[in-house]
């Protein structure tokens, strides 16, 4: 038996977590957390709005879990539903925001404002261009997962490469980039 055969199946994750077990859904929020953040990002194009969804994501995925019904879907597909479905409602609720701020909206922006909307787009910028010294073999990885929401598989599948390589390669890609972001 080898160790992958050992790890346990998202149905039986999602058992466990309908049942109230932690560990299994720290298992299954590990296994799924950057693809849930990826489509998130692909969908609302800003990380605070992404954060804030993919917290509601995993909370519903912890406190349904009991009205998931393999014989509709598989976890996967499942956990993209309720991913694509909170993105949704947060860009709704964002736009009805939008139309009522500007209907509100005074003459001119605090300086605040403005300041706080370019440090987001600083760190934006940033982040892009750290991805972009990536050398490629890292850098197409990690795009194809983070931001395309593809898994780990189905990168493997289309860049012809074993699993095992994507794995190590993105691991080793999202480690340069934290150690650029931290140090500067």
């Amino acid at each position: 038996m080898s160790a992958t055969e050992r790890l346990p199946t998202d149905q039986a994750l999602l058992a466990s977590i309908a049942e109230g077990d932690s560990a299994a859904f720290a298992t299954f929020y590990d296994r799924h957390s950057a693809r849930v953040f990826g489509l998130l990002m692909c969908i609302l194009r800003d990380s605070i709005e992404a954060e804030e969804a993919f917290q509601d994501v995993f909370w519903q995925v912890w406190t349904r879990a009991g009205r998931y019904e393999a014989a509709r879907a598989a976890p996967i597909a499942w956990l993209t539903v309720i991913t694509r479905s909170r993105a949704l409602d947060r860009r709704r609720r964002l736009a009805r925001l939008s139309r009522k701020v500007t209907e509100e909206l005074p003459d001119s922006l605090s300086y605040a404002d403005a300041s706080a909307t370019m440090e987001q787009r600083e760190a934006a910028d940033r982040a892009r261009e750290l991805l972009e010294k990536l050398p490629d073999e890292q850098k197409i990885l990690i795009q194809r997962s983070f931001f395309d929401g593809m898994t780990h598989r189905e990168i493997a599948e289309r860049e012809n490469l074993p699993l095992g390589t994507v794995k190590t390669r993105i691991r080793q890609g999202i480690m340069r980039l934290r150690d650029q972001l931290v140090t500067g």
